[in-house]
């Protein structure tokens, strides 16, 4: 099948629902928008998707850039779609990536969803215990934006807030230096997962201990799969619960972000 998904993703949530939908449409192409050299469509396709999670009340850093720099022709009959995921509303994640390919390539978005999932951002709070229960019902939630994909339904979608465009140029802005702020304890193994799963290369491995970059995009991916938990945000997350999907490991994360 002609279908092709892009996606972001730090601890799993992203993916798992791109794999839904490419599974559920038939089969395609799942590609990391985390790519280092962008993206060249050189066929014909009958859908385009692209899915990411909601940052701050818009659009992760490194999707903005995507987008940007994407190479999109021979589409003209494509069925454009977006999928936002989000732990408590999607914002303006949705209308944000429609002007960008609007403004770019001139392509307007079919329809456009919100799929609430874990709520996971630990450097702002504790996560909840249920994590079956509410990536049980993520799924579930999933089901009728699928049914809609398939049957290539438009939707409206939302004119621009001002006030989300305003937060969420603020976080892009500023978000590539915040790892700075990452700590390493005594109890890192050396394992080298967090460079493994970190999305854009940002953690290179000296003597057994990661070392951070200025290109962060905050998606946490380190924190969340450290297998030691010895990885923390300030003094803020050391006693906060982990998450990642229960379906995607580190090892397929790793693997389908080096695509």
């Amino acid at each position: 099948m002609n279908n092709i998904v892009f996606y972001f993703s730090g601890t799993g949530n992203s993916l798992k629902a791109a794999k839904s939908v490419i599974a559920g449409l038939g089969g395609g192409e799942i590609v990391s928008m985390a790519k280092p050299q962008g993206h060249i469509l050189a066929k014909q396709y009958d859908t385009i998707g692209f899915v990411y999670p909601t940052y701050y009340w818009g659009l992760p850093k490194i999707v903005i850039e995507f987008v940007n720099t994407i190479k999109i022709s021979n589409n003209e009959n494509t069925y454009f779609y977006a999928i936002a995921t989000y732990g408590s509303n999607e914002s303006g994640a949705i209308t944000r990536l429609n002007e960008l390919l609007l403004k770019n390539h001139n392509i307007k978005l079919n329809s456009g969803h919100g799929i609430k999932m874990f709520s996971n951002y630990v450097l702002l709070y504790n996560m909840r215990k249920q994590v079956e229960k509410i990536t049980k019902e993520s799924g579930e939630r999933l089901i009728p934006i699928l049914n809609s994909i398939k049957n290539k339904e438009n939707n409206t979608i939302k004119k621009s807030n001002k006030f989300f465009i305003a937060i969420n140029n603020e976080f892009v802005k500023k978000v590539s230096k915040t790892a700075k702020d990452y700590k390493v304890s005594n109890d890192c193994s050396g394992c080298g997962i967090c460079k493994e799963v970190c999305p854009v290369k940002n953690i290179q491995m000296v003597n057994d201990k990661p070392q951070f970059s200025n290109n962060c995009e905050q998606c946490v991916a380190c924190i969340q799969y450290c297998p030691k938990k010895a990885l923390n945000y300030k003094d803020k997350t050391q006693k906060r619960r982990r998450y990642t999907h229960p379906e995607i490991g580190y090892k397929e994360l790793a693997e389908s972000n080096s695509k």
